[in-house]
């Protein structure tokens, strides 16, 4: 049976859901209405007009198989207010602003402020008619922010650190307001030093390991077990499975640190920030022409080490570019390493892939 989701599987008319599927061993995959063939895996942002069953058919010589997913669509509400947090900023005191964009004024209403996911303080609002915004800020919260922390770097230097602190703002906090709209009330300011882990710089580090076995870096294109090299003028990490059938490369991430004691560069599971993304441009180089393609995704490691897949995305030698993400803010204070994953299909020769400015980053 295939895998096919929906997230979310009920949104207000206008919004989006994003379909996501993964099939093994299909020859042919559908997906009706309107989208037609697809890729064994991947994903896609789809905004009904009304209630929808997507129905995915996966099919090989033995057969078909089907799986579905309902979408429901709900009217927009109207005649409500809709209270949401456009801007947040610090100037020595943390301020924010505030605007009902709904049809309907608004009550009186309290915003609530939290640090670093604890309650700080809220604020009052007066009642406000659609349309009207206004800048408050939080006068009864004294903000302390922590002193630097020394770090290496990965080229050995000492630097100065400000701890990351995390600024949320949520409008109508006391659910005091009906509003059309619940889900867009808080908006993030980061502060501090924000987290970055660029997966090209990190990659001479990373543990790689092909179908054929382990690999070790330095590598070249040309080697039949498998690997990986980098072309840093262009930002890009390339990845070239075992050329065989169905075989694969991955290559394991983690933090790097330098021990006091050593000064030599070390790794260990890093602790995933709040806010955290990855993104990255995945496609073929121009050097290299793939038959039937390859399936790329990021993964990372579970509580009892075992990896775990975001969902894959087929990528074809068709020149084009495709933009992958992964929301990473379920793993926020999370120990894990990261996982690059790239497999062969059928046709293996020239399955080298580009991965360009691979990165996770925070992002309000």
């Amino acid at each position: 049976m295939p895998s096919f989701t929906a997230s979310p599987v009920s949104i207000s008319a206008g919004q989006k859901t994003t379909l996501s599927w993964d099939v093994s061993g299909a020859t042919e995959v559908t997906i009706e209405p309107g989208i037609g063939s697809s890729g064994s895996s991947g994903s896609l942002q789809l905004s009904p007009a009304a209630n929808t069953t997507y129905t995915l058919t996966a099919t090989n010589e033995i057969g078909s198989s089907t799986g579905t997913v309902n979408v429901t669509v709900k009217p927009v509400v109207t005649g409500k207010a809709d209270l949401v947090i456009t801007d947040v900023w610090y100037d020595g005191m943390l301020r924010y602003q505030i605007k009902n964009q709904g049809d309907a004024a608004s009550a009186g209403s309290r915003s609530y402020l939290y640090v670093n996911d604890l309650f700080g303080s809220d604020s009052y609002v007066p009642p406000l008619a659609p349309g009207e915004e206004m800048i408050d800020k939080f006068s009864n919260y004294t903000w302390r922010r922590d002193p630097s922390t020394l770090e290496f770097t990965t080229e050995g230097k000492v630097e100065q650190k400000a701890p990351t602190t995390y600024a949320k703002v949520c409008a109508d906090g006391g659910n005091a307001v009906n509003e059309s709209n619940k889900g867009n009330n808080c908006a993030t300011l980061i502060l501090g030093s924000t987290f970055t882990y660029d997966f090209l710089v990190e990659a001479p580090l990373a543990k790689w390991k092909s179908s054929g076995g382990d690999l070790t870096w330095p590598m070249t294109a040309h080697e039949t077990k498998g690997a990986a090299y980098r072309i840093p003028l262009a930002r890009t990490l390339v990845m070239c499975p075992q050329q065989v059938s169905n075989g694969w490369i991955l290559g394991r991430f983690a933090e790097t640190y330098f021990p006091l004691e050593s000064r030599t560069p070390t790794t260990r599971p890093f602790e995933v920030p709040g806010n955290a993304k990855f993104s990255a441009q995945v496609g073929f180089g121009l050097d290299f022409k793939s038959t039937d393609g390859v399936r790329v995704a990021l993964g990372y490691t579970d509580d009892i080490g075992s990896v775990v897949f975001f969902p894959k995305m087929d990528v074809y030698s068709d020149g084009k570019m495709q933009t992958y993400e992964a929301d990473l803010s379920a793993l926020a204070g999370k120990k894990t390493e990261f996982i690059l994953w790239v497999e062969a299909k059928d046709s293996p020769e020239g399955d080298c892939v580009r991965w360009v400015e691979p990165r996770i980053i925070q992002a309000p």
